[in-house]
């Protein structure tokens, strides 16, 4: 009995010396985080530069609040340098709030964001751009270096540049009798220096008019996939197949559950209707982009990919070509006329391409009046 008692005793000193509350955080410590890619083809560079956030709650209550993850002050300094390593210029970044921002856990209202001001001509396809940055009040130091896409070797090829500069977008024939009678459209292009992945848009470009008397300017997108070169030395040839059935189908889908269809008079289109953009993107983007893409196995963790020092995040490139053309006769009168489309109300105004249709076809009017 006193050994019963004894034992009970123990368990009771052993639990009640134990302490209920423990911190599942481990300590603290400020992690830079940078995203940004450098493009020679805009005039204003844009880098996001945050630090990593931990609170005793619920991560995601404290996203929203810009002081937990932006750095009160900091100096970022992007240098320019040489294929010999020679430093040949540098430029301080300044900071803006931008608003107007996509709905998400993080704040909504504005964020920070770095920039940095680029002519024409001010960034070298053959030079490598390092961005430093310091915090001086948590004696921070971190950095992050990137190639640039060269630009002047990204290109479409000459048969399809002058292709569509002669028969324009072609994705449907000049006859609404036949059915399923679409085109596909061929496009080439050959990658450059330090471009690892491809990426093509297409926007179809037209103003809305309503019946209030109120006309916009608005482009339906159509992202038509990536590609990805065996190298980025560049010079290799690259291919895409647009499906005239899809082109259409995709229209439909864009437009079929616009909520106010109903108050729209009319939709018009100019002779620079169709926009293909082809973005080359660098080794490191491509990358990060491949490690973040969709789990498409049991395996759900994804491997961190960063090439900021003493940071995580991504400090790259990209570059961006595009081409406008107008659309060709048959596709004009498959958008206007065409069983897939014809209710979204599109209307040509080119009287010449009107009169052209109508001689076409015996008649049809693809006009707006």
């Amino acid at each position: 009995m006193r050994l019963i008692y004894c034992i009970a005793l123990s368990i009771i000193i052993i639990f009640s010396s134990c302490e209920t509350d423990f911190e599942l955080n481990a300590p603290y410590k400020t992690t830079p985080i940078i995203y940004g890619l450098l493009d020679q083809s805009l005039d204003t560079q844009f880098i996001k530069i945050n630090k990593s956030f931990l609170g005793n709650t619920n991560n995601a209550d404290f996203a929203p609040i810009n002081d937990c993850t932006q750095f009160d002050y900091l100096i970022a300094v992007l240098e320019e340098r040489d294929q010999n390593n020679f430093l040949t210029g540098s430029d301080t970044l300044g900071e803006i709030m931008i608003g107007n921002l996509d709905e998400g856990i993080f704040y909504e209202d504005s964020q920070k964001i770095y920039f940095l001001e680029t002519p024409n001509n001010y960034l070298n396809d053959d030079h490598i751009y390092k961005l430093k940055v310091n915090v001086p009040e948590k004696n921070l130091n971190f950095s992050a270096e990137t190639e640039l896409v060269n630009g002047a070797g990204l290109m479409f090829d000459f048969y399809t540049k002058i292709t569509l500069q002669l028969n324009g977008f072609k994705c449907a024939d000049n006859d609404l009798a036949t059915t399923d009678e679409y085109l596909n459209t061929r496009l080439e292009w050959n990658t450059t220096l330090n471009g690892k992945r491809y990426e093509l848009i297409l926007r179809v470009h037209f103003i809305e008019y309503n019946l209030s008397g109120d006309t916009v300017s608005k482009f339906i997108e159509w992202d038509l996939g990536d590609k990805t070169s065996i190298s980025t030395n560049g010079s290799e040839e690259m291919t895409k197949i647009i499906s005239g059935k899809s082109f259409f189908d995709m229209i439909d889908s864009k437009l079929k559950n616009y909520n106010l269809e109903q108050e729209v008079e009319k939709r018009t289109f100019s002779s620079d209707a169709i926009e293909i953009i082809l973005t080359a993107g660098s080794e490191d983007l491509n990358t990060y982009m491949q490690i973040n893409e969709p789990v498409t196995n049991v395996v759900n963790e994804r491997p961190i990919f960063t090439n900021v020092e003493n940071g995580i995040g991504l400090f790259g490139s990209k570059f961006s070509k595009k081409l406008v053309t107008s659309m060709s006769d048959g596709t004009v009168l498959e958008l206007c006329k065409g069983q897939t489309t014809s209710q979204y109300k599109f209307c040509c105004d080119s009287s010449e391409q009107i009169i052209t249709i109508s001689n076409l076809t015996g008649g049809v009017n693809v006009g707006c009046n």
